[in-house]
């Protein structure tokens, strides 16, 4: 019976680590924020496996036969230990914090484990030892929520130490010009052209990839900003009121662009009332002698104009604004537009980037540089050898057919716009493959039916990931008469490309719209 015991107790901790890892990593892509953690725990457990339901028998077992008891929740520990891996496409990053949090899970683990083997060592009730181990893997996910919650007072402070610091590096630097973007989205590739731009004139630093969090442009301060620097270019990323502020607070920008307003992240906004009151935070920070660079043809952009303390300057596809673009022409090589600045001069700009909102991302920074006072020459320099944004409408090399990835956080508007571009190549079929859009709150079911009516117009074969989460598309898609037998609903991204490979020809284009988080992974 020892023996039997010492197996189970091993392989006990053995799945725990595992869960452990996973439960530590859908924290930390919930941002450490115990709310929005339940919230994925709500959703993973309406997925749980039978095999989890079914670990519960060997109690029953316990009353009869304990060898039979262990022997059987050994089977079942072993089978969650060989399955307890997943594919993850954004990996644990193992910080200071994050090690803290294992730490602290791992004593509440063990001290379950202890009680445990206590019980079997006094022969209390048998059944109890084997519930106790049961209960330590049918709830691990709650203790990274409960290490998390221990912890947070430590790591306010951690926190705040290292948020006051980058503050007082900002304040050391008064000559240093901060330009801060936020928007629903197109705030990353603005930010990535706007950098590029001022690196032609001046000593810049962008905050890279998606660091858009006080923990994130925090520790690019500290750790990447120098004294030579005249300019830092940040984005600001939000989920929440307050989200805006914060950054603000800490970074106080001079120069605010606001790319878009839209129906993103509903699920933890509630409203897009509280969307675009956040997103203004930005531009209500502004200095008196600031500037706010705004996208006119956003009309929740436009309907709050009166919001800004400071000079605005205004860009979009209207020859009203400030700065505006038109004679827009797509190619598998990028776009090209004439883009029109104040006191009537127009020059001629290329980008191997695609899409009209690139052409608004582009408008965006461009107004912000020239403002700065970098000549438009230069920002055309600058914008001709930029290389596309990694997962942003990118087309990727294939010597048979087109590749076009836009696999980064889809969006209503974005995801219009990216059917946009699909539509605009002439040759061989149109293929998509999408999961289609999340953190739409009430209306996610709404929009993604919508996504798949437009969808139906553009593409001649489409395939959805994703039996549950693709139900409203394939809703839409039945409404909009679309043949079924050039639809295809994947189990997941490999039986996608699978697919895919079937029915691929060359000269095809295919579009990879959005790609789940790990957070929404279905199996």
């Amino acid at each position: 019976m020892f023996f039997f015991w010492m197996i189970a107790i091993v392989l006990f901790l053995i799945c725990m680590l595992r869960k452990t890892r996973k439960n530590l990593h859908m924290l930390q892509l919930n941002s450490y924020r115990n709310s929005r953690y339940l919230h994925w725990l709500k959703q993973s457990h309406g997925r749980m496996s039978l095999e989890e339901y079914l670990i519960w028998v060997p109690v029953i077992l316990a009353l009869f036969d304990f060898y039979i008891s262990l022997s059987v929740l050994a089977g079942f520990l072993l089978y969650l230990s060989l399955t307890a891996g997943y594919e993850v496409k954004k990996p644990l990053v193992m910080t200071k914090r994050a090690k803290r949090l294992f730490l602290v899970s791992w004593i509440f683990i063990a001290i379950d484990t202890a009680i445990a083997v206590i019980c079997f060592v006094f022969g209390v009730f048998t059944p109890i030892p084997v519930i106790l181990l049961i209960i330590g893997v049918q709830f691990s996910e709650y203790f990274i929520l409960l290490a998390n919650t221990v912890l947070r007072p430590i790591e306010k402070k951690i926190n705040r130490g290292y948020y006051e610091d980058a503050q007082r590096m900002i304040q050391s630097m008064p000559e240093l010009n901060i330009v801060a973007i936020t928007g629903s989205y197109g705030k990353t590739s603005c930010k990535m052209i706007l950098g590029a731009i001022l690196s032609e004139e001046y000593m810049t630093l962008t905050t890279p990839q998606s660091y858009n969090t006080p923990m994130g442009i925090t520790r690019v301060i500290r750790e990447m900003l120098r004294p030579t620097h005249q300019m830092l270019v940040l984005e600001m990323g939000a989920k929440q009121k307050g989200d805006i502020e914060e950054l603000c607070k800490l970074a106080a920008p001079k120069v605010g662009i606001l790319t878009s307003i839209g129906e993103q992240h509903l699920e933890t906004f509630g409203s897009l009332e509280n969307i675009i009151a956040t997103k203004f935070e930005l531009i209500m920070a502004l200095p008196s002698d600031g500037i706010a660079v705004l996208n006119m043809d956003d009309e929740n952009i436009a309907a709050n104009l009166d919001k800004s303390p400071c000079r605005v300057v205004t860009y979009g596809f209207n020859p009203g604004w400030d700065y505006y673009a038109d004679h827009i022409s797509y190619s598998v090589k990028g776009l090209a537009f004439t883009l029109h600045a104040p006191e009537g001069e127009s020059i001629e700009f290329a980008s191997m980037l695609l899409g009209r909102h690139n052409v608004s991302n582009i408008l965006a920074a461009v107004a912000a540089a020239h403002s700065l006072g970098v000549p438009l020459l230069t920002a055309v320099r600058a914008v001709k050898t930029l290389p596309p944004v990694e997962h942003r409408l990118q087309i990727l090399p294939n010597p048979a057919y087109t590749i076009i990835d836009d696999a980064f956080n889809s969006n209503p508007q974005g995801s219009q716009m990216a059917l946009e571009v699909l539509q605009s190549f002439t040759s061989g079929k149109k293929i998509m493959i999408t999961p289609g859009m999340v953190e739409l709150g009430a209306r996610e079911y709404e929009l993604n039916k919508q996504f798949g009516k437009s969808c139906a117009q553009v593409c001649d074969f489409i395939i959805l990931v994703g039996k549950k989460q693709t139900q409203p598309l394939q809703d839409g898609l039945k409404e909009a008469v679309y043949p079924v037998e050039k639809m295809y609903v994947a189990a997941d991204l490999n039986d996608a490309r699978t697919k895919l490979a079937e029915i691929v020809s060359a000269g095809d284009v295919v579009l990879f719209e959005n790609d789940l988080p790990d957070t929404y992974n279905e199996s």
